[in-house]
């Protein structure tokens, strides 16, 4: 095994070339607020844990990395037959994809914005004076159009900058600046001092920024070499598993347990308790998180910090937290029961953000047992904060924005415009459209809704391991592009989606959907829980494969999915429909 340093720019060259993703790699799965706060650490010099590479010339799949990140993309569309081949010799990633895909976009690609549309990254040259609400320092963000100085497309030190060096890159960005600061009036033009703080700060940005795509001491690599040596497949499998569910890390939870034993010896086994009851609906809550809940509600804000147990506030949090337990813990409860009960969450895949859960607890430990109507209305905040990124960035301040409106008695119900009034106010979507519907990145967590509504249960809760819910086309994908000819926005829609598990998709191939749909019903299979039009499931005959009655069925089909989503992710528009109130 060897171990060598790289720079970045060496990693962003060889990949797709001879470095790719083994297939047992999962899909990337950070969201942009984690890539944001990657950026940031590497631009303030911290370190990164080494990447773990294997090169072998055996047979296996081989995954392309995505030169633009799209969230849950269908991953047939990155294998390379050609790589994937025996005898080919390629690198694979055992540990560290989701930083080498974030990089990768960052320098070299973009990102899949909300409407398909590309994003790419705008660093802001001048940034680092002080922590943003985020917590961040270095300030990053990818944008769909150019933006002026002081920001730079990080991009271009790969392209047209990538033969020039920092000084000249800092000395024409702080030109750039100093000659818009001269085109204001004197009254806001910046001192003197003010000018030359952010003239160094551009030069320290632009020399750190070159160093991390040019320098051989950013970047560690430990390579397992299956071609020169004996590494078989079932021995990197077994690394695998290990390197990526590993050893014990020691988190905010556990330093601030440290803080808290001596106000309160059992508090850590609570916590526990606390943890494994949320987990029983097979999410990965971690101890940080009911720790987060304790604070957001005994108004410390959602933070998490050892030094908030500390001093005599710190004893006076835990004598609180000790005497309201019983009632937190009553809380954790419905919070766990409305979980299973009635979202039915049976799977990480469906959940962009565990703390959009905190303000729902927040409100419980204030409400306690709410009404159904209240309790639809909750199911309505959890689609639209996973839908549209609520919790995607700055996610402490926004928890710590809605306890203002959430952790309070309300005696109307669950304050749903007041949440919507609030993300409003930021810039986010909070009302499903139908034009939502047609976003890829979105398909998942819909067809999970329109599941759980139709089937009443998790399709994730299987009977079989490995027999998870995959995207399926109804239609075969393959036939209808190349006996109908008709193109992926077509063919690759939400209408024609279903989710079929893992081991039928195997046995399905490119069966034809009259044929495979009769077949199942003649199992007793439910079929009209995936197809959804009672005409199509009594006869499944009128699964016609021709163009006029895939376009029929698609449509009719995209409008019951509309119906579904829209009376489940908009509550509150059917109550002001209806005449009732909000």
């Amino acid at each position: 095994m060897s171990y060598k340093p790289t720079s970045l720019f060496n990693l962003i060259q060889t990949i797709n070339k001879s470095l790719f993703l083994p297939h047992i790699q999962r899909p990337f799965v950070w969201e942009e607020e984690q890539m944001l706060k990657l950026f940031d650490s590497l631009m303030r010099n911290y370190p990164i844990q080494t990447l773990l590479f294997w090169k072998t010339n055996d047979e296996i799949k081989a995954r392309k990395f995505m030169e633009e990140v799209e969230w849950d993309p269908d991953l047939s569309d990155y294998y390379e037959p050609n790589i994937s081949r025996a005898g080919c010799e390629k690198t694979f990633v055992l540990d560290g994809q989701q930083r080498l895909q974030t990089l990768y976009a960052t320098f070299a690609g973009a990102i899949k914005g909300p409407d398909s549309e590309r994003l790419e990254a705008y660093f802001d040259a001048s940034s680092g004076a002080a922590l943003s609400d985020d917590g961040l320092l270095y300030t990053l963000k990818f944008s769909k159009v150019a933006l002026s100085p002081p920001w730079y497309r990080v991009a271009d030190l790969v392209g047209k900058d990538a033969q020039r060096v920092a000084e000249e890159l800092s000395e024409g960005m702080n030109d750039s600046l100093d000659e818009a600061d001269d085109a204001l009036p004197a009254e806001k033009q910046p001192t003197i001092q003010d000018q030359k703080a952010r003239q160094k700060r551009v030069r320290r940005n632009f020399g750190q920024l070159v160093s991390l795509l040019r320098e051989d001491k950013h970047f560690w690599i430990q390579e397992l070499d299956g071609v020169a040596n004996n590494y078989t497949y079932g021995t990197v499998l077994d690394i695998f598993v290990r390197v990526n569910s590993g050893g014990t890390k020691l988190d905010a939870s556990d330093l601030m347990f440290a803080a808290m034993k001596e106000g309160w010896d059992e508090i850590e086994e609570a916590i526990e308790d606390t943890t494994e009851l949320l987990n029983s609906t097979n999410i990965g809550f971690d101890k940080t998180f009911p720790l987060k809940c304790l604070l957001v509600v005994h108004g410390r804000g959602a933070e998490a910090s050892a030094e908030k147990f500390t001093g005599a506030d710190g004893t006076r949090l835990l004598a609180e937290m000790k005497a309201n337990w019983d009632r937190a813990e009553a809380a954790f409860q419905e919070l766990r029961d409305f979980l299973k009960t009635d979202l039915k969450v049976y799977a990480e895949k469906v959940v962009r953000s565990h703390n959009s859960f905190i303000p729902l607890f927040d409100y419980l430990y204030f409400n306690p047992k709410p009404t159904e109507r209240s309790r639809a209305l909750m199911r309505g905040y959890y689609y639209k904060a996973q839908l549209f990124g609520w919790y995607s960035q700055g996610t402490d301040k926004v928890i710590n924005g809605l306890h203002s409106i959430v952790g309070q008695p309300a005696p109307g119900g669950f304050p749903m415009q007041a949440v919507k009034n609030y993300f409003i106010g930021r810039g986010y979507p909070t009302e499903l459209q139908k034009g939502h519907l047609e976003q890829t990145r979105l398909r998942f967590l819909l067809l999970n809704l329109v599941y759980v509504d139709q089937m009443g249960a998790s399709p994730f809760d299987v009977k079989y391991k490995g027999n998870e819910p995959h995207v399926d086309h109804i239609y075969p994908r393959h036939a209808l592009s190349t006996k109908l000819g008709l193109g992926s926005t077509e063919v690759n829609t939400l209408g024609n989606y279903r989710f079929v598990g893992a081991t039928d998709n195997i046995r399905k191939r490119a069966e034809l959907p009259d044929s495979y749909f009769g077949r199942l019903k003649s199992y007793g299979s439910p079929i009209e829980k995936h197809l959804l039009l009672d005409e199509f499931a009594a006869d499944t005959k009128r699964l016609l494969f021709d163009t006029a009655t895939y376009r029929s069925f698609r449509d009719q089909r995209l409008h019951r999915i509309w119906e579904i989503c829209g009376r489940t992710v908009n509550p509150e528009l059917a109550a002001i429909t209806a005449g009732g109130a909000p």
